[in-house]
């Protein structure tokens, strides 16, 4: 099974990567980051060379770079970490989140919902608790919780979950959506 993993030379997915390549040598495993400030391909050293990994430079937010993509590696499974991440990035500069977080999460899922049914495994939508806002009295947050985003950051994540959200409703498609 062909898989990719968006944002997989960030902090986040290349942890990830790190774990799954090696423990699932069955699966192809496709890294798609844009390279940019918060990518760190040191990261992924450790499985640089394997078989079933292999790196792709494209950028989300380019629907035709997404449609090639799709076309070259034909992904049964999307694991979605890429995302403008940095809070007070947002406040100074607000439009590549719009960009990134929302367009990009837009053509992922437009080029996932076009699979085949029988190729279209899942779509794994990796979020951020700052869609909830800040921690009150509680002190924790559950899948309950409002939505309450408080930065340009976190609303472009809250916009992203609820295109995920939508796609699975209105379309049936196969999606998990968490927020670490």
């Amino acid at each position: 099974m062909n898989i990719l993993v968006t944002g997989g030379a960030g902090f986040i997915g290349s942890n990830f990567l790190n774990l799954m390549v090696p423990r699932h040598p069955e699966h192809h495993w496709v890294n798609v980051d844009s390279l940019t400030y918060a990518a760190n391909l040191a990261n992924l050293v450790s499985i640089a060379d394997r078989p079933n990994y292999a790196l792709e430079r494209v950028d989300i937010t380019d629907l035709g770079a997404v449609g090639a993509l799709f076309e070259r590696t034909k992904p049964a499974v999307v694991v979605h970490f890429a995302a403008e991440s940095h809070v007070d990035r947002s406040i100074h500069s607000p439009g590549a989140f719009i960009a990134t977080n929302i367009t990009g999460t837009f053509n992922l899922l437009e080029e996932f919902r076009a699979l085949p049914k029988d190729q279209a495994k899942l779509f794994h939508h990796v979020s951020t608790d700052e869609v909830y806002g800040s921690l009150g009295a509680t002190g924790a947050f559950t899948e309950q919780t409002s939505y309450d985003p408080s930065s340009p950051y976190s609303a472009s994540k809250a916009a992203s979950d609820h295109l995920v959200r939508a796609y699975h409703r209105t379309y049936g498609l196969p999606m998990k959506l968490t927020n670490c």
